[in-house]
């Protein structure tokens, strides 16, 4: 497999988790365009899974614009942010078509991408410290610890990662704690062998401890024994360099389109 494949596969592997988690909700809703771009809602609070995402390297501007009329009307009904993902530079009609339904704010983020193979070095962190999975039950603990990590609300976090969806089967959470206390947490979504990772965040009185580290090696060591071949993550620009530590490449950027 060349890295244009592993990138395309890995894409491909994002469009589709953002699908199965919007399709194992009850109010979730799912459409696919004509050349396979994705229109979901969770419902949740966060722009980014609700909209529209294409995996495909240059997007149908038909496609999008028709399910971008959809994607509007579902928002304005529920009161709902939304989006567009998409691959690469977006083209100027594209910036038209995002702007003309009101997302205005272009963001690039960083596609980073990193092969999983044994006999990965284990992290260094605080001696206090230890990771362990979540429970389901355990959800308000999960949002208030990326609530105070990402500095939102928790009710944000609170409306996605509930109790359904912390226990769907190819969703993982994970807690950091030092002394007993939540430190950090971080999320893990399994889809097509390829593992997602997603609000890896630390509280800010425990930071520079390595908890982001091990939370993330133990998201990859559990994926790795779950048969996933390949890690992917949307990066911001100033995470970067800490999942460039932890291994990650950029492979890409796309673009995501918000109000």
């Amino acid at each position: 497999m060349n890295n244009g494949d592993m990138v395309s596969r890995a894409a491909g592997a994002f469009q589709a988790a953002v699908e199965a988690l919007a399709g194992a909700l009850p109010n979730g809703f799912v459409e696919h365009g004509s050349d396979g771009a994705l229109l979901a809602f969770t419902h949740s609070q966060i722009p980014a899974l609700n909209g529209i995402v294409s995996a495909a390297p240059i997007p149908d501007r038909a496609e999008i614009a028709l399910l971008g009329k959809k994607a509007e009307e579902q928002a304005r009904a529920q009161n709902l942010p939304w989006s567009i993902r998409l691959r690469g530079e977006p083209e100027a009609e594209i910036v038209d078509l995002a702007a003309a339904h009101g997302l205005t704010t272009l963001t690039r983020q960083p596609f980073m991408l990193l092969p999983l193979e044994d006999g990965r070095p284990g992290p260094e962190f605080d001696a206090t410290a230890s990771v362990r999975p979540l429970r389901d039950s355990e959800y308000e603990t999960f949002a208030t610890v990326l609530g105070a990590a990402f500095g939102a609300p928790p009710a944000i976090i609170t409306s996605l990662y509930t109790p359904l969806v912390l226990g769907l089967p190819f969703v993982s959470a994970y807690l950091a704690e030092v002394d007993g206390v939540p430190a950090a947490a971080g999320l893990a979504i399994l889809s097509e062998r390829h593992v997602g990772l997603a609000n890896i965040g630390t509280l800010p009185d425990y930071r520079r401890r390595g908890l982001g580290r091990a939370v993330t090696e133990a998201i990859l060591r559990d994926a790795r024994a779950a048969g996933a071949h390949t890690a992917y993550l949307h990066s911001g620009d100033e995470t970067v360099p800490f999942f460039e530590r932890a291994s990650f490449r950029t492979a890409e950027s796309w673009a995501s389109f918000t109000g």
